[in-house]
């Protein structure tokens, strides 16, 4: 394992902050963002922190900037092509009934839904274009990707730190 992550490990710090955000806010960003391992770069950033490669105090903002991007294209993918979303290969594998239950509960619950959302591995990925389908008020779409992806990236990234000092 340690081979696939060498490359990273020893990658100067402000390559391995890019890469690292770019993963983070391509998740959210891309649909087809799903499959990539955002917790395991979040983790692997914790990891760099304790080693004293990366610093907690650019890792955490560099992480939450890029979910928050992330999160806003995905919204307004969601505003501008919700109806033709519904009808995707994704959507259609999700199915009608549960995409309209999703947007009812981004609809009635708003900033929470968002805020759980982001927290939930797969479901990372829909929230945003759910909320922006399901005319969630940007303002508060907003307040919740950013509350979440505060709260997202600090624990994953504690976690990492915390799971690299037991590795010592």
């Amino acid at each position: 394992m340690e081979s696939l992550l060498r490359p990273l490990l020893d990658a100067p710090a402000p390559l391995v902050y890019l890469v690292c955000g770019l993963v983070i806010m391509a998740e959210t960003a891309l649909l087809p963002g799903i499959v990539l391992p955002t917790l395991s770069t979040l983790l692997l950033m914790g990891m760099l922190v304790q080693r004293g490669t990366l610093t907690w105090w650019l890792a955490l903002p560099i992480a939450v900037v890029a979910a928050v991007a992330g999160d806003q294209l995905g919204y307004l993918e969601g505003r501008m092509w919700g109806p033709k979303l519904r009808t995707s290969r994704v959507a259609r594998r999700i199915g009608t009934e549960r995409w309209n239950k999703a947007e009812a509960t981004v609809a009635r619950y708003g900033i929470p839904a968002v805020i759980i959302g982001r927290c939930l591995a797969g479901i990372r990925t829909l929230v945003p274009r759910v909320a922006g389908s399901s005319g969630l008020p940007y303002r508060r779409f907003l307040a919740g990707s950013c509350g979440a992806a505060v709260l997202w990236a600090g624990v994953e990234l504690s976690a990492g730190q915390f799971t690299g000092w037991v590795a010592l």
